[in-house]
């Protein structure tokens, strides 16, 4: 994630987070200087970036609705700045990457004076390498905002953005309680420093923006999506709490050159780790707490060790090891931090790619096992299948000796199968046997999971053969039980209704 440091003015206003417990019960802002704040400029830079053809998440814009009417209404500007809008898109997105490019774009509207001058608060030589390479689409977000009657807009669509708030509140709010309880910390240690959370709703969905401006920490939200934006919220608060941790014990660390020359060897490095110990530092013991804090199995997260390792967190294996002794432990990690970087030792980590190439390779042959697995349940789901299928045709053409033979099969590799049961319970009706196909409708049903059509139809039938017994009421509770089932029932709720209205 993208960090610079620059004079922030702010805008808008503020709304206080509801308060959560930990030893004594205080509002969240209080303890942590929390607060969530709308920004112009983000609003802004994004609307005038989906006018020029952003377009990641834009399919789902029923979802979206102040994306889909912000997009509506900028349609309607002049055809002459819309064209300009995307000439200047198309030609600075030289990595053809919507995701890295909507982040340039965020930078921008950070770098900027409020509505409706759109200035550069800085000269253009000072501002950050990703700002300097979009000098030039502020002077387009200004003329958007004229041409585009912005300010009216963005009066229309804040009810969205207020909403959204008080959808993150809760999520926001366990997220920092699961960070702080697994550092063993109070949330009063991050008084001197503050957090702003800015939703930006014509973002595509789950993307988080971190951005570091001095004792201010900057997280612009995308459209919430629960798992997706929650993962990334996490891993900016634990920046937040970890970073300046890592400045204030850099003497701890050793010497980075050995380090960050085995970053370089790896086999799928980031570029941003190759000459950035720090970094490499921060992000492998940030990488390792989310992983103790994540579900999953011990698989998956192997899995994720070495691929972060093989991406350049060289101290991940290092910091999965360290951390379960602090966990152990009762300092918080605050106290622990010393300890934690004194024990990084260049002469333990220089075997790790022999230990982590051991380790891949057990992975490998493991997901070459269940792929082998999986592809043999895939055959035999297959068979079944066709087994069925076959089956079907023999009960319509009459042949039931046939379709039994081939059901017995499908029953003998999966005795719940619910449409094996459903088709020898016709059969055990059209021999008379009606207490058997009572009891194979009522196991089919019973195993019939998503197929809620089985379900349904075994209940009609189930009906009919009590209503053919002269047990009129337990008919009519299977009827009526097929009434309030919910989906496509192909059929069954109609046949229900029926029969409960005589006809």
């Amino acid at each position: 994630m993208r960090r610079f440091v620059l004079f922030l003015p702010w805008l808008s206003f503020t709304l206080a987070l509801p308060g959560f417990a930990l030893s004594n019960p205080q509002l969240v802002e209080g303890l942590v200087n929390i607060k969530f704040q709308l920004d112009s400029r983000v609003f802004a830079a994004t609307a005038a970036l989906n006018a020029a053809g952003f377009d990641l998440d834009a399919a789902e814009l029923a979802e979206n609705p102040p994306r889909k009417l912000v997009r509506e209404w900028l349609s309607r500007m002049p055809p002459e700045l819309l064209e300009r809008l995307r000439q200047f898109y198309v030609s600075h997105d030289m990595e053809r990457d919507p995701l890295k490019q909507q982040s340039k774009y965020i930078s921008l509207s950070l770098s900027l004076t409020g509505a409706p001058e759109f200035r550069l608060k800085v000269k253009p030589r000072d501002a950050p390498s990703d700002v300097q390479s979009l000098i030039g689409f502020e002077d387009l977000i200004r003329e958007t905002w004229e041409k585009g009657d912005l300010v009216r807009l963005w009066g229309m669509v804040q009810p969205f953005y207020l909403k959204e708030i008080e959808s993150q509140r809760p999520v926001i709010r366990q997220t920092i309680l699961t960070c702080l309880r697994y550092m063993h910390t109070e949330p009063r240690i991050a008084l001197d420093r503050q957090v702003i959370f800015i939703p930006d709703l014509l973002n595509a969905y789950g993307v988080v923006n971190a951005r570091n401006l001095g004792d201010t920490y900057i997280v612009i939200v995308g459209p919430f999506r629960t798992a997706k934006s929650m993962h990334g919220i996490r891993h900016e608060y634990l920046h937040f709490m970890i970073d300046p941790l890592i400045a204030k014990y850099t003497a701890y660390l050793p010497e980075a050159e050995p380090f960050l020359e085995s970053v370089r060897q790896r086999p799928r490095v980031l570029a941003r780790y190759k000459e950035d110990f720090s970094l490499v530092v921060t992000e492998s013991l940030i990488g390792s707490i989310e992983r103790r804090l994540n579900a999953g199995s011990d698989e998956e997260k192997a899995f994720q060790l070495v691929t972060g390792y093989d991406e350049g967190l060289v101290l991940a294996p290092y910091f999965e090891e360290a951390l379960k002794k602090f966990e152990r432990g009762r300092p918080s990690l605050q106290e622990f931090i010393p300890e934690l970087l004194q024990g990084i030792r260049w002469d333990i980590e220089k075997k790790r790619p022999e230990l982590l190439a051991r380790l891949r390779d057990e992975l490998a042959s493991r997901h070459s096992h269940q792929q082998a697995q999986a592809q043999a349940e895939g055959k035999r789901d297959q068979e079944a299948r066709d087994l069925l299928t076959d089956a079907n045709k023999s009960l319509l053409a009459g042949e039931f000796d046939k379709a039994k033979e081939l059901l017995s099969q499908v029953l003998r590799r999966d005795p719940d199968n619910a449409s094996a049961l459903y088709g020898m319970a016709q059969i055990s009706g059209q021999n008379q046997d009606l207490e058997g196909a009572l009891e194979l409708y009522e196991r089919a049903a019973r195993n019939a999971g998503e197929q809620k059509w089985i379900a349904a139809w075994c209940l009609v039938r189930r009906g009919n053969i009590f209503y053919f017994q002269r047990d009129t009421a337990r008919a009519r509770s299977e009827w009526s039980t097929v009434l309030d089932m919910k989906g496509d029932l192909r059929g069954a709720r109609e046949e229900a209704s029926k029969a409960l209205s005589g006809k």
